[in-house]
């Protein structure tokens, strides 16, 4: 079952939405999001993120690859200030730690080589409150 989720009250940290990164070698646009919002955490994990601790808070990274499983370019999420308008290039690439708001995510089921469970794709970033 796949459908599209929106996940409100996150704190956003190390964000590479301008620019994707390949830590493991997979191109991909990231953003950590983190919360102490117990009904934040149940919805992130409802929608298959795995969440760790760290300072006090929940905090889970949020991917979308540049590539397809088939080899198809992938648009980067877009990011939206808060009066919901698309931000520019310039301004993506200085948001910084600590900033907040809300991300949009495409969930889905998957099934390989006997093991099956649930992923999120982050498709969307909403900033309501810009830190530099």
């Amino acid at each position: 079952m796949t459908k599209t989720v929106v996940i409100r009250d996150l704190e956003f940290n190390y964000p590479a939405l301008a620019k994707p990164k390949s830590p493991f070698g997979t191109e991909q646009w990231e953003l950590q999001v983190a919360t102490t919002n117990s009904d934040t955490i149940k919805e992130l994990e409802s929608v298959g993120l795995k969440l760790r601790e760290s300072d006090g808070k929940k905090v889970c990274n949020v991917k979308r690859k540049t590539v397809t499983a088939k080899g198809d370019k992938m648009s980067p999420p877009k990011v939206l200030d808060k009066d919901k308008q698309e931000m520019a290039y310039d301004a993506i690439a200085k948001i910084g730690n600590g900033s907040k708001g809300a991300i949009k995510v495409f969930t889905y089921d998957w099934s390989v080589g006997g093991r099956s469970g649930k992923s999120a794709m982050l498709t969307e970033v909403m900033i309501t409150d810009y830190k530099e």
